[in-house]
Formats: structure tokens, sequence, C-alpha cells
């Protein structure tokens, strides 16, 4: 094994029960291992960076990623609460609401890719026009021009 290598293991076998252990009382144990994971592949990551005492370095990683977990448990909850609120139960005909995805479906097709994307991005993930060009690695500009009518009314002010 490379030196790394040999220095990671003795971290990971000297304090592997600590970290599982700070985890577990803070979470359900479906994510411990994968909070005890990823912990883990960041001190492997920052190895050169790592504190002559690691321990404390690796409780406040996990502290780190525990809040990114519950940061992520947030947004499902929110997404499944909007998809409750947007999943529409009044249709006495469920091909309504089949037909209205199609059509949907039909429309985004119809675009490129990166504009479906970007329009995914806006109306499904909430993100501003701003925000989902930064996500598609573009600028506002383009975004903002490949959506203006043909009557230049623009559909973006």
């Amino acid at each position: 094994m490379t030196t790394a290598a040999n220095r990671f293991t003795q971290l990971y076998e000297a304090h592997y029960e600590a970290v599982e252990r700070y985890v577990r009382r803070r979470v359900d144990d479906e994510a411990v291992r994968d909070v005890v994971a990823e912990v883990f592949l960041t001190a492997w990551r920052r190895l050169n960076d790592l504190p002559t005492e690691p321990l404390p370095w690796l409780y406040g990683t996990a502290r780190k990623v525990l809040a990114n977990e519950r940061r992520g448990a947030q947004r499902r909850v929110a997404l499944a609460s909007r998809i409750a609120e947007n999943t529409s139960t009044d249709s006495a005909d469920h091909a309504d609401a089949v037909a209205a995805r199609m059509a949907v479906a039909a429309a985004l097709s119809r675009l490129s890719d990166e504009d479906a994307e970007c329009l995914r991005l806006v109306a499904w993930e909430d993100l501003t026009l701003r925000r989902a060009a930064q996500a598609l690695g573009c600028s506002l500009p383009d975004r903002t021009e490949t959506w203006r009518r043909p009557d230049n009314s623009g559909l973006v002010e």
C-alpha cells in the first residue's frame, strides 16, 4: 500500500467506531452507513490537510454531512408536499390527467434539451431564470434570448 493508503487505513481503523457512534446518535439507522462513508470519503480527499489529532475534525465533518442530510430530507418532504398539492384529484376521469401530462411532455419534446432542462429547473425546481442559466453553464442573456416570443413581446422581462 502507498503511504497515503496506510495513513487512511490507520485513520479509519482508529476512528471509525467513534464517528459511527457520533452519527448513530443523530440520525436514523438507515442513514448511518452513508453518512459515515461520506465523512471518510471527505477525509480521504483531504488527507494531507488533516490535523494531527483528526477526531474533532472528523466530528466536524460528520456534523456538516448530517446538516446536508437534513437539508436533503427537508427538500424531499417539501417536494412530496408540492407533488401532493399539484396532483389533481378533481378529475372525474384519470384520462384527463394523463392527457395533460402528455401535452406537457409533447411541448417539452419540441424544445432543445438545454431549453427543456432550463424550463424544468425553473418550473419544477423553483430556480430563478438566472440560477437555471448558472446550473446549465450559460449566461442569462442566452436563456432570455431563447425564450423571447417571435413578436418580441417577450416571455421574460
